[in-house]
């Protein structure tokens, strides 16, 4: 039985680039599947929307 020796592996730039945007296509593909919520089925819907848009203001999306 022979070892072999765990060796890192360096992960070059332009391979993270690749594999961050095969995610966010990934991550795409699957927001489509989901069912999207209407806010107009909720009882304050403008309350509902604002808090989102102060909540975006404060804690920003971030890109990966």
């Amino acid at each position: 039985m022979t070892h072999t020796s765990a060796k890192a592996t360096m992960l070059t730039p332009t391979t993270a680039q690749a594999i961050l945007e095969e995610l966010r296509l990934l991550r795409n593909e699957i927001t489509l599947l989901l069912p999207h919520e209407d806010l107009e089925e909720y009882a304050h819907p403008e309350r509902l929307k604002r808090s989102l848009e102060n909540a975006r203001k404060h804690y920003p999306l971030r890109s990966v």
